[in-house]
């Protein structure tokens, strides 16, 4: 597993990742109904009508229909409506989109760091598990010479006890060594949001890292954290955000205005 895999399926299996991620398609929607509640809107209704034929008295007249007779009309209008608040509501939702995208971007660096140093403490976990393993090794090779030296008489008992206890030391170190390695590859590929394929033993870390020393100013650092840091910036996208929230409150002390038009022909058929 390198780091660059594992920050890989980690973007696409973490679901605290992917729940910031999913906001993106709602802003995106949000932006879409406020351009939309700026175009007209068409109604359009049909109606028909069956009069049958024969006599029917009303007020004391008495009025005759000799054949049925149908009708039949349809409604057309057309209607507009432009306001402040709707004009301030789309660039209302486009802040609130890019302040989306920053907080996307700033969850991803902060899964990109957490991924990376949870890496590097599973590589130290290894080296610190091979460092048990060869301790392991150099202290049985101890106690191999120092019963050895007992039978050719040249220590004592009480030597061999310190080999033998110094031996099980470093293997009860070796077991928490490797107890700690797994914890943490389980804990890296908890936060890759995907469970272990196989054991953590059969899990290789496979990347290095050249130790280089770096050369950076207080300046320097100052200016690119003010300029390029995640968590600021979605933070001054949502100040923007907020700022045409206040906007679009405002706009709605501006006044409306309202177009709308009407047709309603009515089309009478005759039937004998």
């Amino acid at each position: 597993l390198t780091l660059a895999q594992a920050i890989e399926q980690a973007r696409g299996h973490s679901p605290a990742f992917r729940q910031v991620q999913n906001d993106a398609g709602l802003a995106n929607w949000g932006v879409r109904n406020a351009y939309a509640n700026l175009l007209p809107s068409f109604d359009v209704g049909g109606s028909m009508s069956y009069t049958g034929s024969g006599a029917s008295t009303f007020g004391g007249s008495t009025f005759n229909q000799s054949s049925p007779s149908l009708s039949s009309g349809y409604s057309l209008s057309f209607n507009w409506q432009l306001s402040g608040q709707e004009l301030a509501a789309t660039g209302q939702q486009k802040a609130n989109r890019t302040a989306t995208d920053a907080d996307i971007n700033n969850a991803g660096e902060s899964l990109r760091s957490d991924v990376t140093v949870q890496y590097l403490n599973g590589m130290q976990s290894v080296a610190q598990t091979e460092v048990a393993r060869q301790q392991v090794q150099r202290n049985g090779d101890f106690l191999a010479l120092a019963r050895a030296r007992y039978q050719v008489g040249q220590t004592t008992m009480l030597d061999v006890r310190q080999a033998e206890v110094q031996k099980g030391q470093s293997d009860v170190a070796l077991l928490r060594a490797q107890q700690t390695e797994n914890e943490a590859k389980l804990e890296l590929f908890r936060r890759m949001g995907i469970s272990m394929p196989v054991a953590p033993e059969a899990v290789a870390m496979v990347d290095s890292f050249p130790i280089i020393e770096p050369h950076f100013e207080v300046k320097q650092l100052l200016s690119m954290a003010r300029d390029e840091n995640p968590s600021l910036n979605a933070f001054r996208a949502r100040e923007r955000a907020a700022t045409w929230g206040v906007r679009s409150a405002k706009s709605r002390f501006l006044p409306t205005v309202s177009v709308s038009a009407a047709d309603i022909p009515r089309f009478p058929v005759e039937s004998q």
